[in-house]
C-alpha cells in the first residue's frame, strides 16, 4: 500500500514539474492596435486599420500606407517610401492608451 502511495504521489510530483516548464508566448490581439497612435512630439504618427492595413506619417513628410502584421510580440511594418519600401520588426507592448514600438512610446489618438 506505501508503494502504491509513493507511485502515485511521484507521478504527480513529475507531472507538475513538467508543466511548470512549459513557456507560453506572450500575445497582443491585432484588434487593441486598432487606431491612431503618435509620438509625445507630433513627429510620428500611426494609424493601424483592423484590416492589417496601416497610415504612417511621418516629420510631415506626408503619409504612406502599407501593411502590419502581428505575431507574438512582434509587429512588422511596411512601407514605401517614394521608391523604397520599408520593413521594419519592432517588440510590440500595449499598455492601455501607450504603445511601445521597442523603446519608442506612442499615445492612443482616437
Amino acid at each position: 500500500m506505501k508503494q502504491r502511495i509513493l507511485t502515485v504521489l511521484l507521478t504527480v510530483i513529475m507531472i507538475f514539474s513538467f508543466t511548470g516548464c512549459t513557456t507560453v508566448k506572450a500575445s497582443t490581439n491585432p484588434d487593441t492596435i486598432v487606431g491612431e497612435w503618435s509620438d509625445a512630439y507630433g513627429l510620428t504618427k500611426y494609424q493601424f486599420q483592423p484590416d492589417g492595413k496601416m497610415k504612417i506619417q511621418a516629420l510631415n513628410l506626408g503619409s504612406f500606407k502599407g501593411t502590419y502584421q502581428i505575431e507574438d510580440d512582434r509587429i512588422t511594418i511596411q512601407y514605401r517610401i517614394l521608391m523604397k519600401d520599408i520593413k521594419n520588426t519592432y517588440q510590440l507592448k500595449l499598455d492601455g492608451n501607450t504603445l511601445y514600438l521597442d523603446k519608442n512610446q506612442f499615445t492612443r489618438k482616437k
